[in-house]
Formats: C-alpha cells, sequence, structure tokens
C-alpha cells in the first residue's frame, strides 16, 4: 500500500519485511498515460534587445503540433514563422541585432530574465527546438520535437541495482519506459525477457521508494493520471 507521495514519486509499505539474500528483480507491466506538455521544461523564448540585453516572450502551456508551435511564436514574437511537416522544422525571420538565444548563448547573461528563470535554468522551449543554424535571413530548428522527454526512468533508492539504466551511472534505475505514441495514448514497458536486474545481497525491505523522472533524475509531472506496474523477485 501506498503510505506518502503523489502519482510519480510515493513510497509503499509492504505487509510484512521481504528478506532477500541473492535475488534478482524485474519490472513488467509498466503503464503511464502520456500526459506531458510541449511547455513543461519551459516555455519561454529568447532574443537579444539589440541593446546588449535579453528579451523574451513566453508561449501559452499546451501540447502543441508543429504548425501550432510555430503559430504561437510567430505570434509571441511578431516574426514569421513557418513549420514545414515534411521536415519538422521550424523557420523563422531573423531581425538583425535581436537575434535568437539559445540556451547555452544565455549563459553570457546575468539579468532580463522572466520570474523564476535564470541564465541557468532559463526554462526555455530550447530542449523542444533542439538544434538550429541560420540559412540567409532565417533562423532554421532543423527538427523540433513536441515531447519535452524522449524516455522516463522509474527509480528507486531502495531496489539500487549493478546495471541500471540510468544515462548518468546511477544504480537507482530499475526500468526504462520510451515516450513513442504522443499526448493521450498510453505508453508502456517491461524488463528485457527473461533479465533480472542484480539486488544487493542480504537486503530487508519494507518500505520502498518509487519514483518516475527525467533523464536529469527531475521527478515528471503525470497530472493526476496513474503510474502502474508490477516487481517480480528471482
Amino acid at each position: 500500500m501506498r503510505t506518502e507521495g503523489a502519482d510519480s514519486s510515493f513510497t509503499i509499505e509492504l505487509r510484512e519485511s521481504l528478506h532477500l539474500t541473492e535475488h534478482g528483480m524485474r519490472v513488467d507491466k509498466l503503464r503511464i498515460t502520456n500526459s506531458f506538455l510541449t511547455t513543461d521544461l519551459g516555455r519561454h523564448v529568447y532574443y537579444k534587445d539589440g541593446s546588449g540585453g535579453i528579451t523574451s516572450f513566453a508561449l501559452p502551456e499546451q501540447a502543441y503540433t508543429g504548425a501550432q508551435l510555430a503559430l504561437a511564436m510567430q505570434t509571441a514574437s511578431s516574426r514569421t514563422t513557418t513549420y514545414d511537416p515534411n521536415t519538422n522544422a521550424i523557420t523563422q525571420a531573423v531581425v538583425t541585432g535581436e537575434e535568437w538565444l539559445s540556451d547555452a548563448a544565455l549563459k553570457a547573461f546575468s539579468s532580463g530574465f522572466p520570474s523564476g528563470a535564470s541564465n541557468a535554468a532559463p526554462l526555455s522551449l530550447g530542449t523542444v527546438l533542439g538544434d538550429s543554424t541560420t540559412v540567409g535571413g532565417n533562423h532554421v530548428w532543423t527538427f523540433v520535437k513536441m515531447s519535452p522527454y524522449d524516455y522516463l526512468f522509474l527509480r528507486s533508492r531502495r531496489l539500487t541495482v549493478a546495471s541500471s539504466q540510468d544515462p548518468n551511472g546511477r544504480h537507482d534505475v530499475i526500468a526504462c519506459i520510451p515516450l513513442t505514441k504522443g499526448i493521450g495514448a498510453v505508453e508502456t514497458a517491461n524488463s528485457p525477457d527473461g533479465v533480472y536486474l542484480r539486488l544487493p545481497t542480504d537486503l530487508v525491505l519494507r518500505n520502498i521508494d518509487f519514483s518516475l523522472t527525467d533523464y536529469r533524475g527531475n521527478i515528471v509531472d503525470l497530472r493526476g493520471r496513474p503510474l502502474t506496474f508490477e516487481i517480480c523477485f528471482d
């Protein structure tokens, strides 16, 4: 039973202690509803202001299609912006002296950020917009993705494993779930067939924590939708 927490970060308490000596573990029937907005990691678009500083525009929080995102950027910035469904690219007219600023470029500025943002955490659309280049009088984001996440990770500090799927080398990831179907769809994952992750020896379990995070370890917002899974010990 769950003893504390929220939909994507919680602790369960077993009815009685479970003593594992030399065991493996796998995760099956991992299931979530993709509830993530395009703007979940940030909704600001930044530009030079022509006077040595920066200016920014905030887009409405929502899940966008490519065409909708281009229109929202155009409406906010008053710069002609188009989306190409064949290449998944967004093209925007450049204003000389007021060029777009990437997250890396924003590190050179110490002021001018909207409330809650900073040069270290600009809360921008940079992750969604991706790589870009300037072609003639236009700025082109060459492949825009509408989801802020490609993969999510189920973690537990109590169930540390030897062969974790964590991209940063931590040992608390017990399952990885790719997001492939888009907002509103049910996303599922299982441990690979026949694979059990090796647990520490002589492990006693009563309270077990779980959290669903991005690759940085930040807990994601499921917006009240359930996270379900099955743990199997061998």
